[in-house]
């Protein structure tokens, strides 16, 4: 049944193959026609926490869609679609006969799937292989078949779990510029998940950092950007920051130390912090050559915006804007500083950020 409303998610854990939470406590909102990017590296949750809102592992914690309990529905009412890889085409159908498999199982009228099939071949651009068997054809094929396969029906939410991962970047991002075209028309709230910052660069509405389990943020990607609240984040969106081992100090006003080196940084959240290893983000426009801090040149940096020298350091790398053979770095500030256990960000400034 297809509900209207906001997708609420809150304190949702899913365990995997009994082996105890391999996601914990996730909370998000999504609106209706809006793509959440699940960003994450191989490991952090993703496919996890999809099959958890699929129904097809374990989970405990509220799901609801517009003030509605959706788990408290039979799965067939609930109008989840999560995507299977293509193991889970039938090689001897042709491709149009395996797009329409979801709304045979549901009984669907010969012209309500018509429509649907036209519908899914159009946005996936795979109308001229809608006869061909599946046996034989090329991945890029397969992936649109699979992408039709998910967009012929109309769901509350549907789940996309990498189903570009086994293209070529050129192919992915002729699938992947189609999926975003498409977004707009295919109705319901879609999760998108990704290894690749640049696929979450390109979706507009939201992004989930995924780290080791957890959904450590979720938000719009300029306020990630802007106030990431885990180094994960960092990581994936801000190549011109780097972040480096140090440790905090209070005394005379809160800073980091690194190698011998002191910068200056927001409060952090408590004094347990004084004295403890932390992990600090340093921009490149807070270092200059000459300094208490060893450096040597490994190379050069250009993102497009900004050319500057990659300065290997202890515990790491930073980014320099100057000219020549520099031998030690001096830090004005950290932008950000870190958690060394968890990831989280620990200056006063995390207390306002939305995770």
């Amino acid at each position: 049944m297809l509900t209207d409303g906001r997708l609420e998610v809150k304190n949702f854990s899913v365990s995997y193959y009994g082996y105890g939470r391999k996601v914990e406590e996730a909370e998000f909102s999504l609106d209706e026609g809006e793509v959440l990017c699940l960003l994450g590296a191989e490991g952090s949750g993703k496919t996890t926490l999809l099959r958890g809102l699929a129904g097809l592992e374990e989970s405990e914690g509220e799901v609801k869609i517009g003030g509605r309990e959706l788990f408290s529905l039979p799965p067939k009412e609930r109008e989840i679609c999560y995507t299977f890889g293509e193991d889970s085409l039938e090689k001897k159908k042709t491709a149009a006969e395996n797009i329409l498999k979801p709304l045979k199982l549901r009984g669907a009228s010969e012209e309500y799937m018509r429509q649907r099939l036209a519908f899914a071949a159009r946005l996936t651009g795979a109308e001229n292989i809608l006869r061909e068997k599946v046996k034989g054809l090329p991945p890029f094929y397969l992936a649109q078949i699979i992408l039709a396969r998910a967009f012929v029906r109309e769901t509350n939410l549907l789940l996309l779990d990498e189903p570009l991962s086994s293209l070529s970047f050129t192919q992915r991002k002729r699938l992947f510029d189609r999926l975003r075209a498409a977004a707009g028309e295919i109705g319901g709230r879609i999760i998108y998940a990704t290894e690749r910052p640049y696929e979450a660069q390109g979706l507009p509405d939201k992004v989930g950092i995924m780290s080791e389990g957890r959904l450590v943020q979720c938000a719009p990607l300029s306020e990630i950007y802007k106030d990431p609240a885990h180094r994960a984040a960092v990581e994936a969106f801000a190549p011109e920051i780097s972040l480096l081992p140090a440790r905090a100090v209070k005394a005379g006003g809160w800073a980091v130390e690194i190698g011998g080196e002191r910068a200056k940084c927001a409060p952090l959240l408590s004094d347990v912090y004084d004295g403890r290893e932390v992990i600090a983000a340093v921009r490149r426009e807070d270092v200059s050559a000459g300094g208490k801090l060893p450096a040597k040149t490994l190379g050069v940096f250009d993102d497009g915006k900004c050319r500057c020298l990659r300065l290997g350091v202890k515990g790491g790398e930073l980014l320099c804007a100057a000219e020549g053979r520099v031998e030690s770095v001096s830090i004005a500030r950290a932008a950000f500083v870190f958690d060394a256990r968890s990831g989280f960000r620990i200056d006063k400034a995390a207390e306002k950020l939305p995770v």
